[in-house]
C-alpha cells in the first residue's frame, strides 16, 4: 500500500473536529442469528468469510480505526486466528488493540494474550513490521473480531488509501475518510492545497462514494470478492479494487496537466539539491583525476558513492538519535558528502552532482518501482514515482542508467524493481516521460559447478561452487545487510538446501563478494546426498539433474486466475561431474530433447567419459510478465524441463 504525507503549516490550529463513531471503541457490533448460522456450504465451500470490515481515518485527529469481524467456517479457516496488523511508517503507533472470540454457542472469550511486534515477509520478498497476535478457543463456526487504532504525528495528514479487497470475501464493508477541516492551509510541494481529489480503480458500477456537509467521504459495499494471490502473481495492491485520495491543486482534474506541473516542481527541487558546490567538485576530481575516459570517470565516481552509508537500508533513526549522532536530513549534495551518506535518492543525486562537476551529461530519473505497484500516468500522485536513479551520457551518444542508491548494485545495472518501468526524467530542456531498460536474463545468471563422487550405497559427496551474478548477487547482498558473517553463512546454507533433495547435508566452506558492487557473490559448499541414486543388485539408477526446480511447483495446475509475474528474467547454468564407482559401465543414458519457446529455453546434455558422468544443464526464462493466454505455454515449458530433470542414467557393474 502506498502511504503519503504532506506537511502542514507550522501554525496549524484545529478549529473544527469532524464527527466520530456513534459508539464507543470498546463496544462490539451486535451479531445477527444469520451470521451465527452461516456455513461453508452457503459460501461456496470457503474456509472463512469476513462478515464486516470497517475503516475510518481522520486527518483532524491524526488517527484511523479499523474493525474486522470474521466467521471461521471450516477447520482450515482456523488459521485466521493468527492476526497480522501491518504498519508501514516507522514512527506511527498502532494501539488499543482489542479482540475476542465468539463460540458457536455464543460464549464470548475476550483476547487477553500478548501482542508482538515482528518483521514479516510478504510477496516478492518485501519485509514489513506488523503487530501479531493469536486468538484462542477458535473452532469451525466461531466468529472472531478485532479492532485497533493507528496514530501518526500531528504535523502531517495522510490521505486515505482504500484498498478494498482482502484475501477473503467480505459480505459487508464500510470505508470512511474525514479530511482536514481546519482553517490552516495544507502545504504541498505546489503550494497550499486547493482541494481534495480522488481516483477510483476497479470499483463495481453501482459503487457510490458519498460526501456529507462536513466533507466526510463514505463508501458502503457488499459482497466484495476475495483477492486470491497466487504464487508469482503481480503485486497485489496493483491489482485490487481501490480508491485513492489526494490533497492538491486543480491540475489534478487533468492528469496530463498535473504531471507537467509536477515535473517542473520536481526538477526544481533536484537542481536546488545538486547545487554548485566546491566540495563536491573537489571530491569528483579527487576520485577521477585528469586523463580518465568518461566511462572511467563514471565508474570511479560510482564506486565512491557506493561506499557511503545508505540509510534506506538501515534502521530508521529517531529525531533524538539523529541529534545524538549529529546527523541532519540531507538538503544538498554537499551535505550528503559531508555526512558520509544518506537515503538512496540522496546518493543518486550526489552521483549526478559529482558527474556534472566533471562536465558530464548526467540527470535524475524518478521511477515507480514495480515490486509493490505499477505506475499509472492517469493517477495524479507523484508518490507513485517514489525512487530515483541516474541516467548518464558517457560521450557515446547513448543513455546509460545507474542505480547508485542500491547497495551492492553493479555499475551500469538497475536493481530489478526499477527495470522496465515508466517515470519522469530530466533533460537539458526540461522534463519528459521515459522508461528504464527492460531486464535481460543475462543480468541474472546463476552458475553451479559440482564435483562429486558416487559410492556403492548410492550416496553423493563432494563440493559445489555457486556464483550468483547481477540481480542474483544484488538480492543476496541486500539480504545480508544487518547480519554478520555467521548469519550470511547460515542464510546461504539454508537457501542452498532448498534446491537440493530432501536430506541433503550442506556446509558452506567459504563465500565472497559481499562488500563489493562488481562481480558475483559466490559460495563453496561441501555436500552429502545420502541415497541420491537407487541401487538394485548390480545396477545403479542415477537421476541426472542434481537440483530441484522450485518455480515449476507453482505451475502444476491447469488453470490460473492471475497472470504470472517474475521479478526478473534469469538463467541457470549447471556443470556436474560425478565420479562413478569402479567397474561401472553405462547401460543407458537419457537422450533429453531441448525445449525452446519464444520466451524460454531448456537443454540438458549427458555423457560418460571413463569413470566420470558429466551433465551440462542450461535453463533460461527471458521475460517477467506472462498474461493468462500464455500460461499454458509457460506451464508446458516447466513441465518439459521437469520431465527432463527426472530422467535417469542406468549403470551396471562391468561384466554383468
Amino acid at each position: 500500500m502506498l502511504r503519503v504525507r504532506f506537511l502542514l503549516s507550522p501554525a496549524i490550529v484545529f478549529l473544527l473536529l469532524a464527527p466520530v463513531r456513534a459508539f464507543a471503541f470498546d463496544d462490539w457490533l451486535p451479531i445477527t442469528p444469520e451470521d451465527m448460522k452461516l456455513t461453508s456450504a452457503q459460501m461456496g465451500g470457503a474456509a472463512a468469510v469476513i462478515l464486516y470490515h470497517e475503516h475510518t481515518s481522520n486527518d483532524n485527529t491524526h488517527s484511523s480505526s479499523v474493525y474486522f469481524r470474521l466467521k471461521v467456517l471450516t477447520e482450515k479457516g482456523k488459521s485466521y486466528a493468527d492476526v497480522e496488523i501491518p504498519h508501514f511508517r516507522p514512527f506511527d503507533v498502532i494501539g488499543e488493540v482489542r479482540a475476542r472470540t465468539v463460540a458457536p454457542d455464543g460464549t464470548v472469550t475476550p483476547f487477553s494474550g500478548q501482542v508482538y511486534d515482528r518483521e514479516v515477509v510478504k510477496g516478492q520478498g518485501i519485509r514489513i513490521r506488523a503487530k501479531t497476535f493469536t486468538l484462542s478457543d477458535v473452532q469451525a463456526g466461531s466468529i472472531i473480531e478485532w479492532r485497533y487504532k493507528e496514530y501518526w504525528d500531528d504535523e502531517h495528514v495522510h490521505e486515505a488509501r482504500w484498498i478494498l479487497q482482502e484475501p477473503l470475501l467480505q459480505k459487508r464493508a464500510h470505508f470512511s475518510y474525514i479530511p482536514y477541516t481546519g482553517s490552516a492551509g495544507i502545504s504541498t510541494e505546489h503550494g497550499i492545497a486547493e482541494g481534495l481529489f480522488s481516483v477510483s480503480i476497479g470499483l463495481p458500477d453501482k459503487a457510490n462514494i458519498t460526501r456529507d456537509i462536513t466533507d466526510k467521504r463514505d463508501l458502503e459495499l457488499t459482497d466484495i470478492p476475495a483477492y486470491e494471490a497466487e504464487e508469482y502473481s503481480p503485486p497485489a495492491d496493483a491489482m485490487k479494487m481501490r480508491v485513492l485520495f489526494y490533497y492538491g491543486s486543480n491540475s489534478m482534474r487533468k492528469p496530463e496537466d498535473y504531471w507537467k506541473e509536477e515535473g517542473k516542481y520536481w526538477t526544481k527541487s533536484v537542481e536546488k539539491f545538486i547545487g554548485h558546490s566546491e566540495a563536491v567538485s573537489r571530491a569528483a576530481h579527487e576520485a577521477s583525476p585528469a586523463g580518465d575516459t568518461p566511462a572511467q570517470q563514471a565508474a570511479k565516481v560510482y564506486a565512491l558513492v557506493q561506499k557511503l552509508q545508505n540509510r534506506s537500508y538501515a534502521r530508521d533513526l529517531s529525531a533524538a538519535e539523529m541529534k545524538k549522532n549529529n546527523l541532519k536530513l540531507n538538503t544538498s549534495a554537499e551535505l550528503v558528502l559531508e555526512q558520509g551518506g544518506g537515503t538512496r535518492s540522496d546518493l543518486a543525486r550526489l552521483f549526478v552532482a559529482l558527474l556534472r562537476a566533471l562536465n558530464m551529461q548526467a540527470f535524475l530519473v524518478r521511477v515507480g518501482p514495480r515490486d509493490e505497484i505499477f505506475f499509472d500516468a492517469k493517477i495524479p500522485d507523484h508518490y507513485q514515482l517514489s525512487e530515483e536513479v541516474a541516467v548518464v551520457n558517457m560521450g557515446d551518444g547513448k543513455d546509460t542508467f545507474f542505480d547508485p542508491g542500491t547497495p551492492g548494485c553493479p555499475f551500469g545495472l538497475l536493481e530489478w524493481p526499477r527495470t522496465g518501468v515508466a517515470g519522469q526524467r530530466q533533460t537539458a530542456n526540461g522534463v519528459e516521460f521515459t522508461k528504464t531498460p527492460e531486464p535481460r536474463y543475462s543480468q541474472a545468471l546463476t552458475q553451479r559447478v559440482a564435483r562429486l563422487t558416487l559410492d556403492e550405497s548410492g550416496a553423493l559427496k563432494g563440493k559445489i561452487l555457486v556464483a550468483w551474478n547481477g540481480q542474483e548477487a544484488i538480492q543476496r547482498r541486500i539480504q545480508a545487510l544487518g547480519t554478520d558473517a555467521a548469519g550470511r553463512s547460515k542464510n546461504l546454507e539454508e537457501e542452498f538446501k532448498t534446491v537440493l533433495p530432501s536430506g541433503a547435508i550442506v556446509h558452506l566452506e567459504a563465500s565472497k563478494g559481499w562488500d563489493v558492487s562488481e562481480g558475483p557473490v559466490s559460495g563453496t559448499f561441501s555436500v552429502e546426498l545420502p541415497g541420491f541414486a537407487t541401487v538394485t543388485g548390480k545396477r545403479i539408477l542415477l537421476r541426472t539433474a542434481l537440483y530441484q526446480m522450485q518455480k515449476g511447483r507453482a505451475f502444476v495446475h491447469e488453470e490460473r486466475k492471475t497472470s504470472v509475474y517474475f521479478s526478473y528474467p534469469y538463467r541457470v547454468v549447471d556443470d556436474v561431474d560425478i565420479t562413478l564407482p569402479a567397474n561401472m559401465q553405462a547401460d543407458s543414458l537419457p537422450q533429453i530433447k531441448p525445449f525452446t519457446i519464444d520466451f524460454a529455453a531448456y537443454r540438458q546434455d549427458v555423457k560418460v567419459a571413463g569413470s566420470t558422468l558429466s551433465v551440462h544443464r542450461d535453463f533460461a526464462i527471458n521475460g517477467i510478465a506472462f498474461p493468462l493466454p500464455l500460461y499454458r505455454d509457460l506451464r508446458s515449458f516447466f513441465a518439459a524441463a521437469q520431465s527432463g530433470d527426472e530422467e535417469q542414467a542406468v549403470f551396471r557393474v562391468a561384466g554383468n
